[in-house]
């Protein structure tokens, strides 16, 4: 990712995390700035993420999630999709369910690779 700031220079803060919002559409927008990101859903890279469990707090300096983000910002905005708790496995095949607080200071569940978690914690 190039970025401006010091990003340029290694130094990566924390995502913001927020929860998907969509417009009066229905189109999934930032909800910082109203841009939409319909593109960019995917695979997400959470820098420095908030994670509920101590273990996996601290085992992660990134989580790949998937979800939405904006770059329209000086620091990056994900907007994970939620799922319904740790078994995500109805969201696809070999993914799980992970507590990360969002930047509102709500904990919820998002999608995680079960082999990044795995790998991670073993």
């Amino acid at each position: 990712m190039s970025r401006t700031g010091l990003g340029q220079f290694g130094v990566m803060p924390p995502t913001v995390v927020r929860e998907p919002t969509r417009d009066s559409e229905d189109i999934h927008t930032c909800p910082e700035c109203g841009h939409p990101v319909v593109k960019s859903k995917g695979s997400q890279r959470i820098e420095k993420p908030d994670l509920v469990h101590v273990a996996l707090a601290a085992a992660f300096d990134v989580l790949v999630t998937f979800g939405w983000r904006c770059e329209r910002h000086p620091y990056e905005i994900v907007m994970p999709m939620r799922v319904g708790g740790e078994d995500a496995s109805a969201f696809v095949d070999g993914w799980t369910g992970v507590e990360i607080r969002f930047s509102d200071e709500h904990v919820r569940h998002v999608a995680t690779p079960e082999r990044e978690v795995t790998e991670h914690v073993e």
